[in-house]
């Protein structure tokens, strides 16, 4: 699977805060719900963490959604408290961005740059 450039993870995710403090148009699903409260979190603090988040901190993506939608998804691991949150966003065009996910990763990182 290719590797997204660098200043491909800057324009999604600029695109992504540019949304995300427009009014309804950002959502947390609600399975990530208790991944932020497990963290100690709360929803102001996990939406900082996203609009915080940089390309050093990119890990995959633009990769298909696996629900079909035909809309890429991209993932991302923030360092957090000895931790690495595994958080996955997507932009959706009518319902604006998505948090997919947002909990303590279980999986392997490559963390590319």
């Amino acid at each position: 699977m290719p590797i997204a450039a660098p200043h491909e993870i800057n324009t999604f995710l600029k695109q992504y805060r540019k949304l995300m403090f427009q009014p309804n148009k950002f959502h947390f699903q609600p399975r990530t719900f208790d991944g932020i409260t497990n963290l100690g979190l709360n929803i102001p603090d996990a939406k900082q963490m996203i609009k915080n988040l940089r390309y050093f901190q990119y890990d995959r993506g633009p990769v298909p959604d696996y629900n079909g939608d035909g809309i890429d998804v991209w993932e991302f691991g923030q360092p957090f408290e000895g931790r690495l949150i595994y958080i996955k966003l997507k932009i959706d065009p009518i319902e604006g961005c998505k948090c997919l996910s947002f909990k303590e990763s279980t999986g392997p990182f490559t963390l590319p740059y």
